[in-house]
Parts: C-alpha cells; structure tokens; sequence
C-alpha cells in the first residue's frame, strides 16, 4: 500500500517542480522584457505587465516548496529570485526610515514634488463636478512646494472656472501664488516663481489610434523653478500615450471617432506610439539642463522599455531610491501598478517618497521630498 501511493506522489512532487521551473523562467522573461523594443517584439511589454503577477505566484510556489519540502523546487525559485532582484528593487525597494539620508537644516533647501494625474478634476462627471473637489483637498492636505498635474483643468480653465475648485480658491492661492494653465493638460502649482515652454513639435496628424488630444501626440512641458536658496531647478511634466482600455461614447473626445479596435488591439498600438513618445522625450531630456526633475503619467510601468529608454543612464528613479515597498498610482479595473514616476538627476537627492492615496481621480499621486544641497 505504501509503495502505491509513493507511486502516485511521485508524478505530482515532479509535476509542481515543472510547474515552478516554468513560473520561475517566465519571471526572468517578464523582468527583463522592457530590454526589447516592443516594435520589434510585441509580446515584450504584456510580458512586463505580467512580472509582479508571476513573482506572486512564484512566492506561494516557495512557501508550498518549503512546508512540503520540495527543495529542488526551492533552489529553482531562489536563483531566479537573485536573477531578478535588481527589478525587484524597483519595484519594491526596501528603504529603511533608519538609513534615510538626513534632511538639511536650512528648510530652503527642501522641496517637495508632487506629480498627479487628477483626471481634469472629474469636470465631465456630474456626479462629483458640483461637490468640493477631493483630490484638491488632497493636494492642499499633502502641502507639496510644487504640483505636476496630468490632465489638469480642460482647455487651460483657471481654478475659478472649476465649480468643485471653487470652495478652495482661497487656500490655493494663499499656498499657491504661481500658477500655470496648459492647454495641454499639464498644470503646475507652486510656491516659487518659474518660467515655463512647451517641450518636443506637436503633432496635428491622426495616430493610429486616433484622434490626438488637443493635435498633440505627446505632451510635455518644462517648468524652471526659482528656489528660495538662489538654486535654480528644472521640472519636467509629461504624459504619455494612454492605453485606452475603455472606450468613450463621445465621438468629439474619444481616442478613434472612426474605429473601435479591440481592447487587445488598442493596448498594442499604445505600446508602439508610448514607445515614440518615449524616444521625444529622451530627446528633450538630453537637451535640458544637469539638474532636472521629471515627473508624470507615463503609462508604462518600471522597468519597461518606455522607462528604460526614459531613463537612460542618467536618471534615477526616486520610489527606486527614497521608497518603501511596493506602491501602484493606477486604481481602476483592479490594475494595480504604478504608471506614474518621479525621476531625476544632477546636484539633488531624494531622501523620503510616498504614495497618497485619496481623492476621486483614477490615479493616486507620488510625492517626493528633494534635498536640494548635494555637491556633486
């Protein structure tokens, strides 16, 4: 009888190993997708967005392997955990409160960025348009030095045009004497004097996903800030080609008035147009000054190809560097990943970052506190 049923375990016990050899390859694959073009490889960035699914099932798979003991299984899933630890970082990096760096005794030497995707203050929802807004609440209870906003107040309306803004007109501009109107999308409230241009050529043409938000096929913006301490700092704000999981009834402001792709075919062609707007806006990166923030909506995830070439060898990832665990900024349709980024170079570092969550937008924000006082 014993020898029967050790017969029959034995399949299972090699069964569950194959099972956790191909979760733990596939880990490998999905953390180093974003390395392909995905022009040249269209299943390289769904293989990103599958990463943190597969490290979950890959870290049940090593519990189950250690209560049964399957030690084949446990060293296969270790070496790929090592393998891909360096993504793992930056996705959830461990930052210890206890080797934070220290934050400068002169307070002008501080500054608090905040980068929120606040989906027009839900102008065109009627529902939440007509009450106090809770994502300014937000925003005035965070009490960052500056604000990069993503699809900001429509058309380049002003706070007092925004009837869920209104009751805070008041505190805005007691916290909040400058600040910019993009017809765009892209708004910055701030503490500090700046002077602003549109970054990159607009692009009126129609993209093969459509319709271009106000003829623009990427946007981004630069903002140079004044500090207290005389330092002078660039802020760029972005956002990139969205994936357009739903799709609008409005014909004037939905992504094709045309033609309705498939879901699958509309998340395809925004990997390829995000992956052109990446490359513009390495460009303008490269072109801007050494001490530099870039911040926004870049719906891509870390470590993709559109972060990557975002990055490149010069920017640091602020979450990677200042945060703690792992934090998404997206809350709808139960896709929990961060799309929204905080990165930077030059004579700066990022002591704390923190995820906010609250408001009503379908995004939370990022807010990281600079220490503006590095020699370099």
């Amino acid at each position: 009888m014993t020898n029967y049923r050790n017969r029959r375990i034995k399949p299972i016990n090699r069964t569950f190993e194959v099972v956790v050899a191909v979760l733990a390859v596939l880990l490998v694959c999905c953390a180093y997708a974003g390395a392909i073009d995905p022009q040249r490889f269209i299943l390289a960035p769904f293989l990103g967005l599958a990463f943190m699914p597969i490290l979950v099932l890959l870290a049940l798979a090593l519990i189950c392997a250690l209560i049964w003991r399957r030690w084949i299984a446990v060293a296969v899933v270790i070496v790929s955990l090592m393998a891909t630890a360096p993504i793992i970082k930056l996705f959830m990096p461990l930052n210890s409160s206890d080797e934070a760096p220290p934050v400068p005794a002169d307070p002008t030497m501080i500054l608090k960025v905040m980068t929120y995707n606040v989906l027009s203050f839900n102008y065109n929802e009627p529902n939440l348009s007509a009450e106090p807004s809770a994502t300014m609440r937000l925003i005035l209870d965070a009490n960052p030095d500056v604000v990069l906003l993503q699809e900001g107040t429509p058309g380049g309306v002003e706070f007092e045009g925004i009837t869920s803004i209104v009751p805070y007109l008041g505190e805005i501009k007691k916290k909040y004497p400058y600040c910019y109107y993009g017809n765009e999308g892209l708004n910055l409230m701030s503490k500090y004097p700046f002077t602003t241009q549109l970054l990159g050529m607009p692009q009126h043409e129609r993209s093969p996903l459509g319709y271009n938000r106000n003829g623009l096929s990427y946007l981004a913006r630069a903002f140079d800030l004044q500090l207290p301490s005389g330092k002078q700092i660039r802020l760029v704000d972005f956002r990139l080609q969205s994936y357009h999981l739903s799709f609008g009834k409005n014909q004037v402001v939905r992504v094709s008035p045309d033609v309705k792709p498939s879901r699958l075919e509309r998340m395809r062609r925004s990997f390829a147009l995000r992956d052109e707007n990446a490359t513009a806006l390495r460009k303008v990166i490269d072109d801007s000054p050494a001490n530099l923030i870039v911040c926004g909506d870049m719906n891509d995830i870390t470590a993709s190809h559109v972060y990557r070439v975002i990055c490149g060898n010069d920017l640091k990832d602020a979450w990677a560097e200042a945060g703690n665990g792992y934090a998404y900024t997206y809350n709808r349709f139960g896709l929990c990943y961060r799309i929204d980024h905080i990165l930077y170079r030059g004579a700066i570092r990022a002591i704390d970052a923190e995820r906010l969550k609250g408001g009503s937008s379908d995004h939370y924000p990022m807010m990281v506190t600079f220490d503006m006082d590095i020699n370099m």
